[in-house]
């Protein structure tokens, strides 16, 4: 057992001042004042915060790549453990490993890559996020065209049969039958309704779409006859990201979503390669891509994924969107959690949660980590 002492802790819903958080594994076992601890009671690891705030460790659903690598482009365990230490830096101790559009070859080596993992849950990943293929020609964004494809039965089956290892699936309604839909959720794979040129009564006639890829983008949007994708999310309001980098959709938009969707709106990055580096160029899943200015595209100017973390994410709430400290760490930490059902277990700083734990200054400086109860930044 160790302790964490001297802290101000947010606990999903107001920061409790001068707390101490008891740790035993990789749970939490109690929270309590300091006023309340005895220093006989204190284990012999303890960690002196000094004032600094305890949020629950970021929760990232769609990550391509940080750090410098990219999982499309180097299909290995080594890429993940980068991965995992670059967001450690930003705050993130859970995410959701993002493979888009690929050849079927591809998408069973990643699969079986993460299903040889022993150890993924301590490198923070909680399943793969398949972006694709099977989405909308018309709006595959910076996804490769030759290998976009419908969701066959056999191919939801394989999917299914792997449901061990997949978090989420992106799929565009419109060329997604309600049967493969059935199969996929049916076997606990969250499918997200993304990439998509759906009208609204598209993908209003069909169900267990439950979460939507990046808001705004990769989709119909909004009209005052075709309410479109975008009008759809409003109405519904299934769980939704949104990428809060200023680029991907203006602040006044986030802030738009945020009031339409409230606690179905979470952050998550969409980040490639280039986060967390100062890399100007970089291979986006076999396309030549660049950084200029902060936006990450092709040649001929199409977004191709962010460079934001999620750490920049939070500032971008608070200091431009104008969402108060404790709704933005909501962003990033329980709605992400709520978004693909984990949020018995992550997402809250609480007795029997697991011990992922950010530290932050007051102007939302990442100073230490814990994930799965270690100290890991």
């Amino acid at each position: 057992m160790f302790a964490i002492i001297n802290t101000n802790v947010f606990d999903g819903k107001t920061i409790q001042e001068n707390q101490a958080i008891f740790i035993e594994n990789d749970l939490i076992s109690r929270i309590v004042p300091m006023s309340a601890v005895s220093t006989d009671e204190l284990p012999q690891e303890t960690f002196d915060a000094q004032g600094l705030l305890a949020s629950p460790g970021f929760i990232d659903v769609q990550l391509n790549g940080c750090g410098g690598v990219l999982l499309n482009t180097a299909i290995c365990k080594e890429t993940l453990e980068t991965m995992n230490q670059a967001n450690l830096k930003g705050g993130t101790t859970q995410f959701l490993p993002t493979f888009i559009t690929s050849d079927a070859e591809s998408m069973v080596e990643v699969l079986d890559m993460v299903g040889a993992m022993d150890d993924r849950l301590q490198k923070g990943v909680l399943g793969l996020h398949l972006e694709g293929p099977f989405i909308s020609t018309e709006k595959k964004g910076a996804h490769r065209e030759e290998f976009i494809r419908e969701l066959d039965i056999n191919t939801a089956k394989y999917l299914a049969d792997n449901a061990d290892k997949i978090c989420v699936l992106t799929v565009a309604p419109e060329n997604t039958s309600q049967e493969v839909i059935d199969i996929v959720r049916n076997s606990g794979i969250t499918v997200s309704l993304g990439h998509t040129n759906a009208t609204y009564e598209q993908v209003d006639e069909k169900e267990g779409l439950t979460m939507a890829t990046h808001l705004y983008n990769a989709m119909t949007p909004l009209g005052s006859r075709e309410p479109g994708v975008v009008g759809y999310i409003f109405d519904k309001k299934p769980h939704a990201g949104i990428i809060v980098d200023g680029i991907h959709a203006s602040y006044p938009s986030v802030r738009i979503a945020h009031e339409m969707l409230g606690e179905q709106l979470f952050m998550v990055t969409d980040a490639v390669a280039p986060a967390g580096t100062d890399m100007t160029e970089f291979d986006m899943a076999g396309l030549q891509a660049y950084v200029t200015n902060g936006k990450c595209h092709y040649k001929d100017g199409t977004i191709a994924g962010s460079a934001v973390t999620m750490a920049q994410g939070l500032n971008n709430l608070i200091d431009h969107v104008g969402l108060s400290r404790e709704e933005a760490l909501r962003m990033a930490t329980l709605y992400p959690a709520k978004a693909i059902k984990v949020d018995n277990e992550y997402g809250l700083l609480k007795a029997g949660y697991k011990a992922n734990i950010t530290l932050l200054s007051d102007n939302n400086e990442v100073k230490h980590v814990y994930q799965m109860g270690k100290k890991a930044f």
